[in-house]
């Protein structure tokens, strides 16, 4: 049985924790009946993984960016500002979407809820006793047939430290999921005002749907978290590099460096731009960054410009692109953009480039074979000479940016005037741009590898002719596709 007073003040208790959270729940276990609070029930969380959440996105029940979700612009200029929802973000609300639910339909009135990560304060008692009493005395509406949020705890500050001679109730605004109480009225307005997701659900049910008298903050507060600012547990949201200092604290460094690359490789904003060239390595992706600077746009190669950026990695989602300029050309995760755009190249020229690439520029061959192999199912290591693993390579890439529809596809050898009228009717850039006199001439084709210039090989029609039935099909469809010839 729950002791006074979270008996009085609380009919039911609920721990939101994800299944697979383990440890959280053996905290929690040990945990709350420390303070007193016997009596509790797990309710199994949304995984991001889930595909409800996809589901969500794909139904459009989630606000997408481009705008920031937060301010409405594209960017604030903020380079830590989380301004689209990730799908861990999406999964927290429709967990709590289902506990409002279970919450309006079930008998209990009043409702306290718990994150697995909350750590309560020794003076958690003489703070609800208080509480008790202002909702004895009608200060407080936290009662059976009102709306009403007591927001009870939150991140971890000086507030925690304050003495229970100093409490008080105040419409101060706190994020309070770790620790907070509803009536069955406040869950049953939280769905009704529910729009869709449009911000984080903290956001959602403590600062926008409250009306004027439904949400009370109470100081000193009961309750922090064990993972946003102490670390003990890892961020479910927004991996944390205070986490990695606790598990070194515990002589956990294999841990302590798996968190590391978590935080790395995690992306809470992205930028968007209008443009994103990609497609083959040595097909073009640098020659059109070129075009694009001649025709007054600043498109980075391998680098995030302020109209777009030109990448062959960004025809994938990658943790770690290999030849990233800058943070964000790291992950295609982190950039949004309006139009895509993907030269392609004359096989016959192409193979032999990307042949030397593969050899002298490993990290792009592996690579190339890993995203190839997820995304297809071609192992470009199955293939028996360079020839036939180039042009797979080159084939299979161009399939992989096909799919995602591309706005426009030109090629380098001739097309280039239609990357120039594409940009100019789609807005891009001026009509101006229309005049201007572009340099054609071939960019990095002789590139080094590692300060070194390597010979290209050269294949002739002997080679092509020797290529399987599969290999020469494919060659054919990617000429078909593009208006080349076929190299044999």
């Amino acid at each position: 049985m729950n002791a006074s007073p979270w008996k009085a003040l609380f009919d039911r208790v609920l721990v939101l924790s994800l299944p697979a959270s383990r440890e959280r729940r053996v905290h929690i276990s040990r945990h709350l009946p420390q303070v007193g609070l016997d009596e509790f029930e797990f309710f199994d969380a949304t995984a991001s993984d889930d595909p409800v959440v996809a589901q969500a996105f794909a139904t459009g029940d989630v606000l997408s960016y481009p705008p920031c979700f937060r301010c409405g612009q594209l960017d604030c200029g903020s380079p830590d500002c989380n301004n689209f929802l990730l799908p861990a973000q999406v999964a927290v609300f429709l967990s709590y979407r289902r506990l409002w639910r279970t919450v309006e339909q079930g008998e209990a009135a009043r409702v306290l809820v718990l994150e697995d990560d909350v750590h309560l304060h020794p003076h958690a008692q003489k703070v609800l006793e208080r509480i008790a009493e202002e909702v004895a005395a009608a200060r407080i509406p936290f009662l059976a047939g009102r709306p009403c949020l007591l927001r009870l705890g939150w991140a971890l500050c000086q507030e925690h430290s304050q003495p229970v001679d100093s409490f008080h109730t105040s419409a101060e605004l706190r994020m309070s999921n770790p620790c907070h109480a509803l009536t069955r009225e406040y869950a049953a307005a939280l769905l009704t005002r529910d729009i869709g997701i449009n911000h984080t659900v903290d956001v959602y049910q403590h600062s926008l749907a409250p009306e004027a008298g439904e949400a009370w903050t109470i100081f000193p507060p009961i309750a922090s978290e064990l993972s946003w600012t102490e670390g003990v547990f890892p961020s479910t949201i927004h991996p944390k590099a205070v986490h990695s200092e606790y598990l070194r604290t515990l002589g956990r460094e294999e841990a302590a460096a798996s968190n590391d690359r978590y935080v790395r490789h995690h992306v809470k904003k992205k930028y968007y731009r209008p443009l994103l060239v990609t497609g083959h390595p040595r097909c073009g992706t640098g020659y059109a960054s070129s075009l694009c600077r001649q025709l007054g746009l600043d498109v980075g190669h391998e680098r995030l410009g302020e109209h777009g950026i030109s990448s062959w990695m960004f025809a994938v989602e990658a943790d770690e692109n290999p030849y990233a300029l800058d943070a964000v050309a790291r992950t295609r995760r982190a950039f949004a953009w309006h139009q895509m755009v993907m030269p392609v190249r004359d096989l016959a020229s192409a193979v032999g480039s990307v042949v030397r690439d593969s050899i002298h520029a490993p990290p792009s061959y592996a690579f190339r074979r890993t995203h190839i192999l997820r995304l297809l199912g071609v192992d470009l290591d199955s293939f028996a000479t360079p020839l036939e693993r180039a042009l797979w390579s080159i084939t299979s890439w161009c399939r992989i940016v096909l799919t995602q529809q591309p706005a426009l596809v030109w090629r380098i050898e001739d097309q280039h005037e239609n990357l120039r009228l594409f940009l100019v009717e789609s807005g891009i850039v001026s009509s101006e741009a229309q005049n201007f006199q572009l340099d054609t001439s071939p960019v990095n084709a002789d590139k080094l590898y590692q300060g070194v210039r390597q010979p290209k090989p050269k294949f002739d029609q002997a080679d092509w002719r020797s290529l399987p039935a599969q290999a020469l099909a494919e060659a054919e469809w990617y000429c078909k596709e593009f208006g080349y010839k076929m190299p044999a």
